[in-house]
């Protein structure tokens, strides 16, 4: 391990956590994290941010943290199940954008967290309201078999994502939603068998079964050996451009994009799948191996860039153009997540190799700016967007801790 790099991330990374506490306020009734320390995104909740930066508190010794969070995102709850995914002290929950429901990572943190913490009352009292945000995402964003879908692009956290930017609403069913509903079903199981409700833990473990089939029957495409968007207009995974049977390699690997990273992360690949796609696509210097980390794009497709800004959707919400790009830039939560990956498929070595590249790529954002920014240039490691960023950039220092001989904080999976 580069001892330099990572002291650097490390020295950093516990200085500013305080800075991104906040007592109740406003709209939140619970004490809440900025995702910065600057001028973006001030005063907001974001679901999936949140989430990961509560498990980086939890890591370092307060496990409350995850629990205001849920408690947060819970408090705006509707009776349909329906929670908002990004809320704001001054305003409340984002009505304005109908149907932003909360990514999902509630289940998951609330098992992450009662496992760390022994407290099954407090889970019990959230259990039923789990419930009901779940079956939300599965009623209200069902897709065909036995799938779900993001209704719009930003809706993801991978805002400007190719495949949801290029294709109409609706249309593509992404391998990301479905690796995370996968994950919550899981943590739904574990939650129940905590409770003792027999019944529940077997319905979700089914459940997750059932979706996890699913994901690999459908949104494995074994002729690129790779997870891939499906297009329910061509009923077909998406890689290439066409039919991908080209005549040349032009649109070969167009929409080969971080999305398709998650199923690996869930653990739902089968030896054999993830084998070949890690060895292909994910340590590969020309699709998402990047000196720095892992790109949110292959770095063969068509549209890779690395702009500041991404390219805005082609369709929907007129409100919403992203200044996130997930075209191309390493950003650390998908070091975090192929991490994770790496090691449970057996690739250990890449897998410290890869938690040094992004010290190296946190270090020489702090050694040029002071402070980190929430995603980096592919080819050159340049710091791109936002000041004084943390979000989920600060689960970092904890990638030591899982490597062989360390000693994990927190069980991320169930």
């Amino acid at each position: 391990m580069d001892s330099k790099a990572f002291q650097a991330a490390h020295d950093h990374i516990t200085k500013i956590m305080p800075l991104l506490k906040h007592e109740a306020e406003g709209h939140f009734r619970y004490p809440y994290l900025t995702v910065t320390y600057g001028q973006h995104y001030g005063g907001h909740i974001f679901s999936w941010d949140n989430h990961h930066m509560a498990l980086r508190f939890a890591a370092g010794g307060e496990p409350e943290q995850m629990r205001y969070f849920v408690d947060n995102m819970l408090s705006f709850q509707t009776s349909t199940g329906y929670v908002p995914c990004v809320m704001s002290a001054a305003d409340g929950g984002n009505g304005s954008i109908s149907d932003f429901h909360a990514q999902p990572f509630l289940a998951q943190n609330v098992a992450i967290y009662s496992t760390l913490t022994g407290d099954a009352v407090w889970a019990g009292e959230v259990f039923p309201k789990l419930k009901r945000y779940l079956a939300y995402w599965l009623e209200n964003h069902a897709a065909p078999f036995g799938l779900c879908r993001w209704r719009y692009p930003y809706m993801s956290g991978f805002d400007n994502e190719i495949t949801s930017t290029v294709f109409p609403p609706d249309t593509i069913i992404s391998p990301d939603l479905n690796a995370w509903l996968y994950l919550e079903l899981r943590s739904m199981a574990k939650l129940a068998e905590m409770l003792h409700d027999a019944a529940a833990q077997h319905g979700y473990i089914s459940q997750a079964g059932k979706m996890k089939q699913s994901i690999n029957d459908t949104l494995w495409d074994e002729q690129h050996g790779t997870y891939a968007a499906y297009d329910l207009c061509i009923g077909k995974t998406r890689v290439a451009w066409g039919d991908g049977n080209l005549s040349s390699d032009v649109g070969k690997y167009a929409y080969l994009s971080c999305p398709s990273l998650i199923p690996l992360f869930a653990q739902i690949a089968e030896p054999e799948q993830a084998q070949r796609m890690i060895k292909n696509y994910v340590l590969n210097p020309e699709h998402f191996r990047s000196p720095y980390g892992i790109r949110s794009l292959s770095r063969s497709s068509e549209y890779y860039n690395n702009a500041r800004w991404g390219n805005p959707p082609r369709f929907g919400d007129h409100r919403r153009l992203t200044n996130s790009n997930w075209q191309g830039p390493v950003w650390i939560p998908l070091n975090w997540f192929v991490f994770h990956a790496l090691l449970h498929y057996g690739f250990e070595a890449e897998a410290a190799t890869l938690a040094d590249d992004t010290f190296k790529v946190i270090s020489m954002s702090l050694d040029q700016l002071g402070y980190m920014r929430e995603n980096f240039h592919g080819e050159t490691g340049e710091a791109l967007y936002a000041d004084k960023f943390a979000s989920w950039n600060i689960l970092a220092d904890l990638m030591p801790d899982y490597l062989p001989g360390g000693k994990p904080p927190l069980r991320l999976f169930f």
